[in-house]
């Protein structure tokens, strides 16, 4: 790599990782203020005046902030379904298009940004309580917009360097800075000529609006598999396939509105609030504390390891809403111990890569909040209808663990009788985790506050254990720092291009043609619902999670919710089973991390491990379809 290059590319980290720290420094003290706001409230009916305006505006800025330092750091989603069949030269050259087609999509956001911005200073519009000038704000997220995209153009300089240089030996600076210049006129012919592209692209594509979408539908597919960032296939296909249905103009002014209502909805703040609770929550050791209540309930039973180990990551689970970060925390903590204990390597490393799934159905959940933001449902709805499925899914798996050690007793040796005293001991130093989950979901459930307001003070509470308790030095507090940066900078990019695409097949009238489609099929409406189950179990085994929901949630669900079921129940019962994709063969992205884990444990064993749980997650799926009632009894019973 030319020295100039790597010199830009180190000063693009540093610089940008700063900007996000800000930001993330700014959701900190949101949380905290929410907490305060909500005991005024509580304590006094006297909540800070105009505190949700305070919230919408700053949490926008505060987004913003992290994405250049997630272009910085390459954490875009990927599907790496064909990477291991291609060449590193050809990987290389698909990577660096990649990055050229998402530069592409973040200069478009950045400059209609701009333009509503102006728009919006043009009127003088301002916040109805406190009479903020609203332009300012917009203006800096634009700008922070438009620093993620300088960032983005570093990174496919670097890309196609590194593609270069793999046939030369090293690309020279000036074929990077050829390849630079290239890239800044592509950019400005896209921008100052996308009516002459599309009218250029339109003859060759289809006239009707449904088997266009069709198409384009295929277009994203082909470039997800091609290495493309999910974000830039579906933002930027959609913006072609808006413009083509609707006009260039209409398209790029609902491109500018769509980030603008998406950035600034209050609703949406509760999405790195939550991953900020994980974080701390994992910093502050609450993974072990609940671990080792777990461990004191259930551990002296046979097969008591692997059943405290389901509890854990039940118990962890609900504290980061990640089933990766769970199986990684709770898999560091257990395994040593399980097999330390003689258990058989399946059934210690089956029981962590099923316990991690349920990080994403015991609420808080991040992929109940991606669902909730791409349908517009109540989070907190949803959060509490994952409640009892979440019970379900660790009994079933409890049970598992149990006729396994009966089938196989050599798996799972005898623990020997409780310690005495060990559970309320366990209970006292698991209290404040125990306290911490009650509080926001029984806040969400009881009507005490909203699910942002939940986020709040989960974030908040989470910071003050780990404060207390002296885990935030040696650098962990700008650990959880640059993990929530990362992410939420990945989840919103991905959430950005899904809420493009999504205008565009609604648009398009895709949803109601599928539908129709459907029922030419003379399936009943559950049969629809098998059908679709086992299209996710498919896609499960080879697709990120977030990646399959975002691409399909805004075609999927119409048709569902069309055919008379109700979204809250779609929402969990889709839920279990993108993650049950995660423990799938051959694919399950949770046996890799658990390999990670163990890198002595064989693949093929890890798989045999974790095939009872999928059974016991099929079994799950049939239960919630036959029985929706246990998703929806408790939503209609909480306090509005």
């Amino acid at each position: 790599m030319p020295a100039g290059l790597r010199v830009v590319e180190r000063w693009c980290a540093v610089a940008t990782r700063r900007i996000a720290f800000l930001g993330v420094l700014a959701m900190l003290a949101i949380s905290l203020a929410t907490a305060l706001d909500i005991s005024l409230r509580a304590a006094f009916n006297a909540p800070i005046s105009g505190f949700n305006e305070i919230v919408e505006v700053l949490m926008a800025v505060a987004i913003a902030a992290c994405f250049p330092a997630g272009f910085a750091q390459k954490v875009h989603l990927n599907v790496d379904f064909l990477g291991a069949r291609l060449g590193d030269g050809v990987r290389a050259w698909l990577e660096a298009l990649g990055a050229l087609l998402l530069l592409f999509l973040f200069v478009f956001l950045a400059w209609r940004l701009g333009v509503v911005a102006a728009d919006l200073a043009a009127q003088g519009r301002t916040t109805i309580l406190l009479g903020w000038p609203v332009a300012p704000f917009l203006w800096t997220v634009s700008g922070l917009f438009g620093l993620g995209a300088l960032v983005q153009l570093v990174m496919v300089a670097v890309g196609f360097e590194a593609a270069a240089g793999r046939r030369t030996g090293g690309a020279s600076g000036r074929t990077v800075a050829i390849a630079t210049v290239g890239t800044i006129v592509l950019i400005a012919v896209a921008v100052t000529r996308l009516d002459s592209i599309v009218s250029w692209i339109a003859p060759a594509m289809p006239t009707d609006a449904v088997v266009l979408s069709a198409v384009l539908f295929a277009v994203v597919w082909m470039l997800i598999l091609l290495l493309v960032p999910v974000a830039a296939a579906m933002g930027l296909i959609g913006l072609v396939g808006a413009a083509m249905v609707l006009g260039t103009e209409p398209a790029l002014v609902v491109l500018g509105t769509e980030a603008l209502e998406f950035l600034t909805n209050i609703n949406l703040a509760v999405l790195p609030l939550f991953l900020m609770m994980g974080s701390f929550a994992s910093v502050a050791g609450l993974s072990s504390d609940i671990y080792g209540l777990a461990h004191a309930v259930v551990g002296h039973r046979r097969g008591g390891l692997a059943l405290a180990t389901i509890g854990g990551c039940a118990g962890f689970g609900a504290l980061t809403g990640s089933s990766l970060a769970t199986a990684v925390t709770i898999g560091r903590v257990a395994l040593p111990e399980m097999r330390d204990r003689g258990y058989s390597a399946g059934l210690a490393t089956g029981c962590v890569a099923a316990g991690g799934t349920l990080g994403q159905l015991v609420p808080p959940s991040a992929a109940i909040v991606v669902f909730a933001i791409l349908v517009e449902e109540s989070i907190g709805r949803l959060f509490i209808g994952a409640l009892i499925p979440a019970l379900v899914a660790i009994a079933l798996y409890m049970i598992t663990v149990a006729v396994v050690a009966r089938l196989s007793p050599d798996s799972a040796p005898d623990a020997g009788r409780a310690e005495r005293g060990a559970l309320w001991a366990a209970l006292r130093r698991s209290s404040l985790a125990l306290l911490l989950f009650g509080v926001v979901i029984g806040g969400i459930y009881g009507g005490i506050f909203t699910a942002t307001e939940a986020a709040a003070v989960g974030a908040g509470g989470a910071f003050l254990i780990a404060l207390a308790r002296g885990r935030l030095g040696g650098g962990a507090f700008w650990q959880v720092m640059g993990e929530t940066t990362a992410t939420t900078a990945m989840i919103y990019v991905l959430i950005l291009g899904a809420v493009t695409f999504s205008f565009f097949v609604g648009a398009a009238g895709m949803p109601n043609a599928l539908a129709a489609f459907v029922e030419s099929l003379g399936l009943s409406r559950y049969g629809v619902i098998v059908l679709l189950l086992a299209i996710y179990l498919l896609l499960g085994a080879i697709m990120d999670p977030f990646a399959m929901m975002v691409i399909t949630v805004p075609i999927v669900t119409p048709l569902v919710t069309g055919l008379g079921f109700d979204i809250v129940w779609w929402g969990i019962v889709m839920v279990s089973v993108v993650e049950t994709g995660l423990i799938t063969p051959p694919f399950g992205i949770n046996v890799f991390v658990l390999k990670g884990v163990a890198p002595d444990v064989p693949l093929s064993t890890v798989f045999r491990g974790v095939l009872p749980f999928v059974t016991a997650d099929i079994v799950r799926l049939a239960i919630l379809v036959a029985f929706p009632a246990l998703v929806l009894w408790l939503p209609s019973t909480m306090v509005n």
